[in-house]
């Protein structure tokens, strides 16, 4: 979608500048110079984010005064989850029960499922490989399976459970999970909801700064690695290859599951 589609999109859908800015966590000052046209060539990632708010918009209905509790029924990196249509924070995630699987993504609250047996097998082969190397070497750094959430900003913009999550900054780490952003993300995706994190979970993992995100595709057997620190090393891997690392110094994956 260009910025004439989204300049359409997002007076079909009754947005201005400052709600785009409030619902995607770019600067005002930023959504202003895009529309205006004073920026020529904004960032991909960052028309990504506009586009998925205008598209979010257009599709919940709720405003900002008038909640709407109608459920919708989406999909997360593993399994069918709900999404109930009004806003929420960061209390919300806090009043669930334990060992309840939520993510919080521009005020809307996705209760997730459990997981399928292929999504379970990855995730232990890659935690196993990665945990082994940190402690073979004297790392420093902390790996997390989900459940774990992970507050990516300030703000109650995002509270994510990524399927690994591995922190070298330990002052990030809180009681319920980490605060800031992970150096290094990996998400197993399902092929009902590819979007969520191809798309919207990438961008976001970008602009909070994320240095290092990996998306599985059990479907492709394929693992996309994005190395946001130096794009000339991120790469395309299939299962049968040894995926390099980027963040842990001589780390070499092997994800076959054959």
């Amino acid at each position: 979608m260009d910025i004439f589609e989204l300049k359409e999109k997002k007076k079909a859908a009754g947005l201005t500048n400052q709600d785009i800015a409030d619902l995607s966590g770019i600067p005002f000052s930023t959504i202003n110079k895009i529309f205006s046209g004073a920026t020529k060539n904004p960032r991909y990632s960052t028309l990504l984010a506009i586009e998925e708010v205008i598209s979010t918009k257009s599709k919940i209905p709720f405003t900002y005064n008038e909640y709407s509790y109608q459920p919708m029924m989406v999909q997360d990196s593993a399994s069918p989850y709900m999404c109930r249509a009004r806003f929420y924070n960061i209390e919300d995630i806090e009043k669930l029960e334990e060992g309840v699987r939520a993510e919080l993504i521009k005020n809307q609250l996705y209760l997730m499922s459990s997981p399928s047996r292929i999504h379970q097998f990855i995730l232990s082969k890659l935690m196993f490989q990665i945990m082994n190397h940190i402690e073979k070497n004297n790392g420093k750094c902390h790996v997390y399976p989900a459940p774990f959430d992970v507050k990516l900003f300030d703000n109650d913009m995002a509270v994510v459970q990524p399927d690994i999550t591995v922190i070298c900054d330990t002052d990030k780490l809180t009681d319920r999970g980490c605060s800031g952003a992970p150096d290094w993300i990996i998400e197993i995706v399902s092929e009902s909801n590819f979007k969520h994190d191809y798309v919207t979970k990438m961008v976001y993992y970008q602009m909070a700064g994320v240095r290092e995100y990996w998306i599985v595709d059990p479907k492709e057997q394929k693992v996309y690695v994005h190395y946001f620190e130096n794009t000339q090393k991120s790469n395309i891997y299939s299962f049968d290859e040894v995926i390099t690392c980027n963040i842990l110094s001589g780390l070499k994956i092997n994800i076959s599951i054959n």
